[in-house]
């Protein structure tokens, strides 16, 4: 725009030098410098006008400056006609991201955007977190003026190393590589959006500026033989819960046994208190009336006592070589 501007003046001013050379030289009437003097006014006055004109791409936001003074109505994008000496900065308005690493072996995050994390326990983790953030439009002349255009340099990335140093302070290794890596999240974007507030109240500002759209935790890891007690822990745990149970089936299979002899002993002490004296010696009748009905030779011995049953013997089948 500025170029166009002084295009547009340097055609006048050649216009008015070459229409004063023509007019009052000798060759005055001549139709070259007569042409030549209305084009470049032409393209002068045309170059004037474009000047005043100014694009504002997709995704972005014009911020409009005349001698230092910033225009607080912001520019959107497309095509706007303002004042030739204004200068217009374009910022994004589209989601931008900030990349944080924590801790050793971070590859593909510059110096400015690494920072040194403790947990609660003291352990050193190393972690990746992305911050998703936008420039909101209205607030873009604001932005511009106090924080400048390379806002997200100055407030974006030390809120971000902060909030991370901060969360994670609030969570043990083991929390914040294992149970608790939402929470962490949680806390981690809670804190940055304190910061951004804290820093625009400084300023008496009531809008919002930037807008924190999401933190995300891609990575979080631990040294290695933390990891492996870790590791061990939760394996010993396990085993645990498994003793438990064989402990719980053994104490079913004790209780089970336990029932059964209890059984057998109730059954044998029924069938003891049902055999009695006189039981016996009915049966023992039965069984010599059943012997005595057998047509073969026997032997019948009294028993002894007034309630021997006889025993008998069957002799037939004895002989008498002896």
């Amino acid at each position: 725009m500025r170029a166009m501007l002084t295009i547009g003046f340097v055609l006048l001013v050649f216009a008015a030098v070459i229409g004063l050379a023509a007019w009052s030289g000798p060759g005055r009437s001549a139709v070259v410098p007569r042409a030549l003097t209305m084009a470049s006014a032409v393209f002068g006055v045309l170059a004037l006008i474009a000047s005043g004109f100014t694009q504002i791409g997709a995704g972005q936001v014009g911020v409009a400056t005349l001698f230092g003074a910033v225009d607080q109505q912001p520019l959107s994008q497309g095509l706007h006609l303002i004042n030739p000496l204004k200068s217009v900065t374009q910022m994004s308005t589209r989601t931008e991201t900030v990349n944080v690493h924590a801790g050793p072996g971070g590859k593909e995050v510059a110096a400015g955007e690494s920072v040194d994390a403790i947990s609660s326990d003291g352990m050193r983790m190393p972690l990746d977190v992305t911050v998703y953030y936008r420039l909101v439009e209205a607030d873009a002349p604001w932005v511009f003026q106090h924080l400048g255009p390379d806002f997200a340099q100055k407030i974006v990335i030390p809120a971000t190393r902060t909030a991370v140093r901060e969360g994670l302070a609030k969570f043990s290794a083991q929390e914040a590589y294992s149970s608790k890596r939402t929470d962490l999240t949680t806390a981690m974007q809670d804190i940055l959006r304190q910061h951004l507030r804290a820093l625009l109240d400084d300023y008496s500002f009531k809008g919002q500026g930037v807008v924190l759209q999401q933190v995300l935790l891609r990575n979080i890891g631990i040294p290695d033989q933390v990891r492996d007690a870790i590791e061990k822990k939760l394996s010993a745990e396990q085993q645990a819960l498994a003793m438990q149970f064989v402990l719980q089936k053994e104490t079913q299979e004790a209780e089970r046994k336990r029932i059964e002899a209890r059984g057998i002993a109730d059954f044998q002490k029924i069938v003891t208190e049902g055999i009695s004296d006189k039981l016996l010696a009915w049966k023992g009748i039965e069984a010599t009336l059943e012997v005595s009905k057998s047509p073969n030779a026997k032997v019948v011995v009294i028993g002894n006592g007034k309630n021997g049953l006889p025993l008998i013997f069957d002799s037939s089948g004895t002989s008498g070589g002896n």
